[in-house]
């Protein structure tokens, strides 16, 4: 049942193989003097993957906000090509509603929907649902045969639930430690759209990667042309001036001396532009953490030290993690105060970082320009026109230099920006394949089944076995106790006590007969004649046996007589239709004889002596003289007595008669005697209290373990 009723779940597996290093560098060093690259962080690329942002623009392009479902005959199943398609211009305003769209034919459907009565539409046909207009078509798309298109279930879904719900199901493996693969999965109902989400994930993480990379190329780019106009409007008003100025000084050579010093003071000043430049960018820098921390959308661009680029990785790994839970409207969640206190410290540390840098590359720029302050004093010799006239072309090469620099920055960032790619490629997309569902585990769920169904019931009847007090087998009457078991007598469905107006053919009737063939086999000298009938309570059905015993051996030609000793509760005498006028209390209190006090019945053989009216002292009756003449001169007319006597285990009367019987029969009722009650009786039989005693199993269900009788014929 759980296999069939169970929704079936299919796992949906992609993988994604990321660039160990990005050797092209970041768009940040660009700007810088040096690119250094930057290593890749797989749980970076894990947090992007599940990011909330990517999660909602790929659920919102799918329309997965809008969810099929197929009614069958046995379950609901979730379907992502359905029989219909809903266009809805929002969704906001019918989220957590739900309607049953009901094909007629190719125009016409029926809407069903919980709060209206059911409606009539025109597929294609603008309907106004909860102050949302949406419309419904067929499916194109959709297969099925001779058009019969099952009833489809349309749901309306919160699109923020359905992101965290989501993202809660992709699952992310790294295949292997040492590769840069790692695998994602999901389960979904109908493997199609596992599929489609996948599919969808992946490349758009990867076009937001071309397009962040291409971002920042641009970014790049419009700041090196910025410097590049700079210094081309400076190199041209310095190549005017250095043509005008020596025109006008008529100055057509320098010496070689003045010329290998101008050359060692163009190179010192090539040097000093490295250190501004390098100035320039440690600014740049701090100019974007001051901004961060009024702008947390602003990213700091990569440095080349070490040291500062760690820094920042850092600070841009728990600027993302703040940002995916703003994203995800949980702002007041308590981990944002905390990611602020860590991005505060870090913005600290990198500012102290940077303001190191900047100390020690100021130190170098004055180093630099003393140098040059002391290469300048020894031109003092050379002529100052043409002193000026180097200056002013070292300045000219300098700026020139720099100007190739910047342009071949720019050419770089302009065609990274052109031929940006992505750092990661699909290495194995989501594909549909005909597997079979992951959940319900089908053949794990049929052990588990066959072990309850083994178990259960073992550990059922290990239980009510403990828990039962009653004797339920003939195991039971065994366990209980030694006294012998006399027969067993099966269950009377008839509704009448009395065997006489039973068919003879009954079970009930042939169980009396094994018992009077049992008990003769006991008396082969048929000396012993007087049994007596007993039982640990009432309802055991003492009486039902005595006089039932009476009439088979009536029957069978014993002269037979049953005696109700039962002075305190008498129910012989109902059974055989008579009053309890005159019995054994009037022959033994009054001068009644006993011809006046045993009654004839109707039955052939069998005469009847009931108790009589209740005396005060029936205990004492039954250890009189009188009493015991009355048994002899008994035994001398009948051929067999049976005497009905009051529970053993309640009162004495029982023990005070089994002195009159040769046989004694204990009467134990299944499913009604307790198995407690059995080990008195036990107790006192093993004292040889008891005489000859025997055990008679009464009421004993066929089928039950205990009880079995028939010969093929009924």
């Amino acid at each position: 049942a759980y296999n069939r009723y169970t929704q079936e779940l299919y796992k949906i597996e992609t993988s994604i193989q990321f660039n160990e290093k990005n050797t092209a560098g970041t768009p940040g060093d660009l700007i810088l003097e040096k690119a250094i690259g930057s290593y890749m962080n797989l749980a970076n690329k894990e947090l992007g993957l599940k990011s909330y942002t990517l999660v909602y623009s790929v659920l919102e392009e799918l329309k997965f906000d809008i969810s099929y479902a197929i009614i069958g005959n046995i379950k609901v199943t979730e379907t992502y090509i359905a029989p219909v398609k809903v266009e809805c211009d929002n969704v906001a305003l019918v989220k957590g509603k739900s309607i049953t769209i009901e094909y007629i034919n190719e125009r016409n459907f029926r809407l069903i929907e919980e709060s209206e009565k059911d409606k009539t539409y025109n597929f294609g046909e603008e309907i106004n649902f909860y102050d949302a207009k949406i419309i419904i078509e067929i499916n194109t798309k959709y297969l099925s045969e001779n058009k019969q298109y099952p009833r489809t279930v349309i749901e309306f879904k919160d699109i923020n639930s359905l992101v965290q719900s989501y993202q809660n199901k992709i699952v992310v493996t790294q295949k292997d430690n040492a590769s840069t693969v790692i695998n994602l999965s999901i389960l979904e109902e109908d493997p199609y759209k596992g599929v489609a989400f996948l599919n969808k994930l992946t490349n758009k993480y990867i076009a937001n990667e071309i397009e962040d990379k291409k971002l920042g190329y641009e970014l790049a780019a419009i700041f090196l042309k910025k410097e590049l106009k700079k210094m081309h409007d400076s190199l041209t008003l310095t190549e005017e001036y250095f043509v005008r100025y020596k025109n006008e000084n008529k100055i057509t050579d320098l010496g070689l001396e003045a010329q290998s010093i101008y050359e060692k003071i163009s190179e010192l000043e090539t040097k000093l532009a490295e250190s501004k430049s390098l100035r320039e960018s440690y600014t740049h820098l701090e100019n974007y953490i001051d901004r961060r921390n009024k702008s947390d959308s602003i990213s700091a661009p990569s440095s080349d030290d070490l040291s500062l680029n760690k820094l920042i990785g850092q600070l841009n790994e728990i600027q993302n993690k703040k940002n995916e839970l703003v994203a995800g409207g949980q702002v007041n969640n308590p981990a944002i105060a905390q990611y602020n206190r860590k991005i505060e410290r870090l913005s600290l540390s990198l500012k102290e970082a940077i303001s190191v840098k900047k100390s020690a590359n100021n130190l170098a720029l004055k180093d630099l320009e003393n140098r040059i302050l002391s290469k300048e004093r020894s031109l003092s010799d050379i002529p100052e026109a043409k002193r000026k006239l180097q200056s002013v072309e070292r300045l000219r090469e300098n700026y020139e230099t720099r100007k190739n620099v910047l342009w071949l920055k720019l050419t770089d960032a302009e065609t990274a920006a052109a031929s940006a790619i992505a750092d990661s490629k699909v290495l194995n997309p989501a594909i549909y394949s005909k597997e079979l569902p992951v959940s319900p585990a089908r053949f794990q769920n049929y052990i588990i089944a066959l072990l309850l169904g083994l178990i259960l019931p073992l550990v059922f009847m290990l239980v009510k076995d403990l828990i039962n007090d009653k004797i339920i087998t003939k195991n039971d009457l065994k366990k209980a106790t030694k006294i012998p078991i006399l027969g067993m007598i099966g269950r009377n469905y008839s509704g009448h006590n009395l065997l006489s107006t039973q068919s003879p053919k009954s079970s009930a009737y042939e169980g009396f007969r094994t018992l009077r063939s049992n008990l003769n086999y006991l008396n082969p000298n048929a000396d012993k004649k007087v049994y007596l009938v007993t039982s640990s309570i009432s309802g055991e059905g003492k009486t039902y046996i005595a006089e039932n015993i009476a009439i088979v051996f009536a029957r069978s030609g014993k002269k037979t007589l049953v005696i109700g000793a039962d002075l305190r509760k008498p129910k012989l005498y109902d059974d055989f239709g008579l009053e309890n006028n005159i019995g054994i209390s009037n022959h033994i209190l009054s001068d009644k004889t006993l011809n006046e006090v045993i009654l004839s019945s109707e039955i052939n053989n069998l005469d009847i002596l009931i108790s009589g009216p209740v005396p005060n002292n029936p205990a004492d009756i039954f250890m009189t003289d009188k009493f015991s003449k009355m048994m002899l001169e008994l035994k001398k007319i009948y051929d067999v007595i049976i005497l009905d006597t009051p529970p053993l285990g309640l009162v004495a009367d029982a023990l005070t008669l089994i002195e009159y019987a040769d046989t004694n029969i204990y009467v134990v009722r299944q499913e009604y005697t307790k198995k407690g009650l059995l080990s008195y009786i036990d107790d006192m039989n093993v004292k040889d209290r008891l005489g000859d005693l025997h055990i008679v199993f009464n009421d004993v269900k066929e089928g039950s373990g205990a009880y079995g009788y028939g010969y093929g014929y009924g």
